[in-house]
């Protein structure tokens, strides 16, 4: 006798359950319930529940500093030793796995002075994205950017941190790479 009272009251409940969405479902679509349009729209499931990383991975396969690089992305006259106030480029390229179709790289890096100073750290709203879509398993991707260390800072060796992310595939890789600052050389010495 448990079980049949137990089971009509189940019965009971998803009759009202049903009986009242179907009324507010009435009420809504014949106008005499409003509902806001307005709010903010966020998924329900925006949450990823197996804690499983994505396979793929992301990789830097290359990287230069160059007193210059051309629009073909060719770094002239490879070096790591500059002068104040000068332009330091550097190319790189990024090898990295298609996820359902598309890359998405992010590029940020990090300026550090021989003193341990941190000179300049790109926000997120100062980061690189690259996005595009691609038929192939992986993708070579070959980016190329600039900085200048100004006037007023300290000669010696510097440290760049180049961080690189790929949201799709939760991957994540910095490389640290340094270079010189030297003091700019006299054009004509003095006692001459």
């Amino acid at each position: 006798m448990n079980k049949k009272a137990s089971v009509t009251e189940l019965l009971v409940m998803l009759i009202l359950v049903v009986l009242t969405s179907a009324v507010i479902l009435y009420l809504v679509h014949s106008g005499i319930i409003s509902v806001k349009a307005d709010a903010e729209q966020t998924p329900l499931l925006n949450a990823e529940f197996i804690p499983v990383g994505r396979e793929g991975y992301l990789a830097l396969t290359d990287f230069q500093f160059c007193d210059f690089v051309d629009p073909g992305f060719n770094c002239i006259n490879p070096t790591n030793t500059f002068h104040l106030g000068s332009s330091i480029h550097f190319l790189f390229h990024i090898e990295s796995s298609t996820y359902n179709g598309e890359i998405m790289i992010i590029e940020n890096y990090r300026i550090k002075s021989p003193s341990g100073k941190l000179l300049l750290d790109a926000e997120e709203k100062n980061n690189f994205h690259f996005d595009t879509t691609s038929k192939e398993k992986k993708e070579i991707a070959t980016f190329k950017d600039y900085f200048t260390v100004t006037e007023g800072n300290e000669f010696g060796t510097y440290t760049l941190d180049l961080i690189l992310e790929n949201p799709l595939l939760n991957k994540k890789t910095t490389l640290t790479k340094t270079f010189t600052i030297e003091s700019t050389p006299e054009i004509f010495p003095e006692g001459e």
